[in-house]
């Protein structure tokens, strides 16, 4: 354990407080403080969230973040230049070069869709000739009730069932 951790874990331990204490009371998981205590910055998430995390806990802990800061930074950077780059694996060549796969699947596909969408219609609207109860019929019926069919009843005296007497 490094300095940081050991100066973080002093406060804490100064102030008599677990780590569950200090996670319920700054809302930083118990596993995130561990991991500054012991300094295993692999566990916790990026950067700039453990800076947030420094200055919350330092506040909790009455600890000057900036010295908190100054050595995670210094720590940070120690770690990173013993971090040790592998060589990337060669990519496997294309069957054709300069084609893009997943561009042409996708225009293959749109084309795809666009045809049966064509066919579809012609089929619906011309018809296939064939008659297997998948083609819709309409049979026309005449409505007993139109106009054209009820039979017009002259408006007299009679139809209105009272007697008009008339000026004529």
């Amino acid at each position: 354990m490094g300095y940081l951790g050991e100066k973080i874990q002093e406060a804490r331990v100064e102030k008599k407080l677990s780590i569950e204490d200090a996670a319920l009371a700054t809302k930083i998981k118990a596993d995130y403080l561990r991991a500054l205590e012991q300094e295993d910055y692999t566990d916790l998430p990026p950067r700039a969230y453990v800076k947030g995390f420094l200055k919350i806990y330092a506040g909790y802990l009455d600890i000057d973040y900036s010295l908190l800061l100054q050595l995670y930074d210094e720590e940070y950077e120690s770690q990173d230049a013993q971090v040790v780059f592998s060589e990337p694996e060669p990519a496997s060549l294309p069957l054709i070069p300069g084609i893009k796969w997943k561009s042409l699947a996708g225009v293959l596909g749109a084309a795809l869709i666009i045809a049966l969408i064509i066919w579809g219609g012609i089929r619906l609207l011309k018809g296939d000739g064939s008659d297997n109860g998948s083609s819709i019929h309409f049979t026309r019926v005449d409505n007993p009730y139109s106009p054209e069919t009820i039979e017009r009843i002259p408006l007299d005296e009679t139809a209105l069932g009272e007697k008009v007497i008339s000026d004529r």
